[in-house]
């Protein structure tokens, strides 16, 4: 049972890093059915979806610099934010599923919105243990609210969300 299990979890890996190298290079629908088949399989993978929701915002972008469309009506876009939605029900403290909302809300100029899922992203980093994604997690949130400082009215909080990031990085080490 445990080779089985193994074994599926190889498969599992294989099939993202396989998906996420076909969206990379522009074959987001041959990723997304990949990714829908693991899907599936376990609607709870919460890696699954994140890429999910990950390739769905990457084509949107690219089909909106080459169409001009706008992303908030967008049927991939509001997709991708339901797989990041998802995960947070199945997993409210996921850190990543955090800033990519964060994430998506910015690039939909919604910075206040953005602010409220980094801030949520900081706190939950703040207590966490220092595992093997936590410093990842803390520079991928620190380049994400350095990208608010330039709106006026955040920059304030956009600030001390960043210091945050780069003093708890510097304490890390």
């Amino acid at each position: 049972m445990k080779n089985d299990q193994n074994s599926a979890s190889s498969s599992r890996v294989q099939r993202l890093e396989e998906a996420w190298g076909l969206g990379v290079q522009g074959y987001y629908d041959a990723a997304l059915e990949i990714i829908d088949t693991l899907l599936q399989e376990n609607p709870q993978d919460t890696g699954s979806l994140r890429l999910k929701g990950n390739l769905l915002e990457l084509k949107e972008m690219d089909l909106m610099e080459y169409s001009g469309r706008k992303l908030i009506s967008s049927a991939d876009f509001v997709a991708a934010r339901a797989c990041y939605s998802r995960i947070l029900e199945i997993e409210p403290d996921n850190v990543k599923a955090h800033i990519d909302l964060g994430d998506h809300y910015r690039n939909l100029g919604a910075n206040d919105k953005a602010l409220e899922y980094y801030r949520k992203a900081v706190n939950l980093l703040q207590p966490m243990p220092q595992n093997e994604t936590w410093k990842e997690d803390v520079e991928e949130l620190g380049k994400a609210v350095a990208l608010l400082k330039k709106h006026d009215r955040l920059a304030l909080e956009a600030g001390s969300l960043e210091s945050w990031c780069v003093q708890a990085l510097q304490n890390s080490r």
